[in-house]
């Protein structure tokens, strides 16, 4: 180690001091020795710090220090000069570089070996510094900019910070509320709560959470949501940090759904459909209060048990299929079921259920809506037997004057046959006359006897609809002969086969037939022809050239229990569209007025029907 210039090699007080510091030579810990303001001995690790590449042993300590904390190190030096160590300080120091550097400093009095003479512990704290520089520029850019409000109440209600995000919620500016007290601008219905709760806080240093209306600069109130996090400094001093959002969205949305769900009770409870929801085991968790007057029973008694005890025994086993089929998630169509009243009768329900889905996408439970339609079937059974009898009271004059024509024949040519003197062989003509013209009478009057027969629904897998038209417009051929209506049959094919109940179809062309010979008083053309369309359905299309109808008339065609009959259409129209709807088809109805109207009928047919 080399001895400072002006001192000789014999002086022994900085030789005990240099003695002493080789001991520590190698030492992690940077550190420094100066004697009337010269460094005497640096240690290699100070040396890194310091980027001493050059001896500074003897060189003023004041090289390394900024001119502007020149008076606070003297007056550290001072107090180790009089033994007292001073407690560790941050400074900015200069290497011999030219570098500033961030140290924390700690002065050792080294009054053993001289009272002038410090030892200097240094600690590079640049990079922490630098860090803890930009972690403090980050939270300042953070809490500058977020949505939230961040602010500072002290134990007298007073604010002392507020990020600006309070004048963007409130309108109200963040430097101006600063020493003032939020609670003033709280609503008077609220500022009392609000205030209990703080003093609560603060007191008792638990945290809180409060949710509270506030006054915006326009006047206009808001909710917010305050959750303050009490903190004693050691001078017991007591303030809260407290972080406030704008929840008035979220409280609008809670009343909107309060109202919603008043709304929605205030119609499950005086709603005439039976409403219930049951869980995955079959068990009642909501009955509606309806059940009271459609089955006579207390809906409170039902909670908890089976929803299968008061259905109809032989409606168990569809109700379950329909049920398997929503839990599965399909949409199966709407199912009929009966439940039993308490007196006994049964009382028939039409079921539609939803299934109530949990978060991960599970059924939970299913929701049941069911409405009574004992009195609609009857209604609908009265309706159809009235229209039938309609049909054939119409009817009946088109067959007597179909069968009048063959019976004219035949009493004709019997006239004839009484004559001796005709050859056999005119007479086995005659006889064959005969024989054809009371097959045609027989087929007539068979189809009529088809027609009048009661509804036991049957049916029938493959029904030639070809032949079934061809039959129900001979039916009507007469009819359409005596109003000047031609009847054209537009389809090639001799076989095409649908899936139906023979009798109720022919019921329905009949409707459609009749009525539009109806609509064509003065005479006309009435079109059918047939389509197969994609998707294994067959369209029939009945197109006549009659006086149309009105559009407002127009939107009622088809309505359930819309009987009303005007020219044109409308008779059997409600019956026709009901039976197309049983056998899962559809009927729709165009038409312009003065040109005609277009009744096109879907149903389904039969796989691999092969065209002839």
């Amino acid at each position: 180690m080399k001895v400072p210039d002006g001192h000789s090699a014999a002086d022994k007080l900085v030789s005990h001091i240099i003695r002493y510091a080789k001991k520590l030579e190698h030492s992690e810990t940077p550190f420094l020795i100066q004697k009337d303001r010269k460094w005497i001995y640096v240690n290699l690790a100070a040396r890194k710090i310091l980027e001493a590449e050059e001896d500074i042993i003897g060189k003023p300590i004041w090289d390394n220090l900024p001119p502007n904390i020149h008076g606070l190190v003297e007056e550290r030096i001072q107090s180790c000069k009089s033994g007292v160590s001073p407690m560790p300080v941050e400074q900015t120091w200069i290497t011999q570089k030219g570098n500033r550097i961030n140290l924390e400093v700690i002065g050792l009095p080294l009054m053993f070996f001289s009272s002038d003479a410090t030892q200097i512990i240094i600690k590079d704290i640049t990079k922490q510094k630098m860090e803890k520089k930009e972690t403090l520029e980050h939270l300042n850019l953070i809490t500058e900019n977020m949505i939230d409000i961040i602010g500072l109440v002290n134990d007298k209600g007073i604010l002392t910070y507020l990020t600006p995000s309070y004048e963007w919620i409130t309108g109200h500016s963040h430097t101006d509320a600063i020493g003032t007290s939020p609670f003033s601008l709280v609503h008077d219905e609220d500022r009392s709560f609000v205030m209990d709760e703080f003093m609560r806080m603060i007191t008792e240093q638990i945290p809180l959470s409060v949710e509270y209306r506030y006054t915006k600069k326009d006047g206009s109130y808001i909710w917010l949501e305050s959750q303050g996090m009490p903190i004693q400094k050691e001078n017991s001093s007591r303030y809260a940090a407290v972080a406030t959002r704008d929840i008035t969205k979220r409280k609008e949305a809670e009343f909107a759904l309060k109202k919603s769900e008043h709304t929605h009770r205030i119609i499950l409870e005086h709603s005439n459909d039976l409403i219930c929801v049951v869980d995955l085991e079959g068990k009642y968790l909501f009955v509606s209060r309806s059940y009271k007057d459609i089955i006579g029973i207390d809906p409170q008694t039902l909670l908890g048990q089976d929803a299968f005890k008061f259905i109809h025994r032989e409606d168990h086993a569809s109700v379950q299929k329909y049920i398997e089929l929503l839990a599965a998630s399909e949409d199966p169509e709407p199912v009929e079921y009966r439940k039993i009243h308490v007196s006994g009768k049964e009382v028939l329900l039409e079921g539609k259920g939803m299934p109530m889905l949990s978060g991960d996408g599970k059924v939970d439970g299913l929701v049941f809506i069911s409405r009574d339609i004992t009195e609609k079937k009857k209604a609908e059974e009265f309706i159809n037997n009235s229209e039938k009898l309609a049909v054939l009271g119409e009817l009946a004059a088109g067959v007597a004057h179909e069968i009048r024509n063959p019976l004219t024949s035949i009493k004709g040519l019997f006239s004839l046959l009484k004559q001796n003197e005709m050859d056999k062989e005119k007479q086995h003509f005659y006889y064959e006359v005969i024989y054809e013209e009371l097959n045609r009478i027989e087929h007539i009057v068979n189809e009529f006897m088809a027609l009048a027969k009661p509804d036991a629904l049957q049916i029938e897998k493959e029904v030639n609809l070809v032949q079934l038209l061809q039959d129900t417009v001979m039916l009507l051929a007469t009819e359409a002969n005596l109003n000047n209506v031609e009847i054209r049959l537009l389809f090639k094919e001799k076989k095409l086969f649908v899936t139906c109940e023979k009798n109720q179809m022919k019921q329905v062309f009949i409707n459609i037939i009749k009525n539009a010979i109806e609509a064509m008083s003065n005479g006309g053309v009435l079109t059918i022809g047939i389509e197969e369309e994609m998707g294994e359905t067959v369209k029939l299309i009945f197109a006549d050239t009659g006086v149309g109808i009105p559009e407002d008339r127009l939107k009622t065609i088809g309505v359930p229990f819309f009987t009303n009959k005007e020219k044109g259409i409308g008779l059997g129209l409600t019956v026709s569209n009901k039976i197309i709807t049983d056998h899962n088809g559809s009927l729709k109805v165009e038409s312009i007025p003065g040109q005609g109207t277009t009744v096109a009928v879907t149903l389904k047919n039969v796989k691999d029907n092969k065209r002839v």
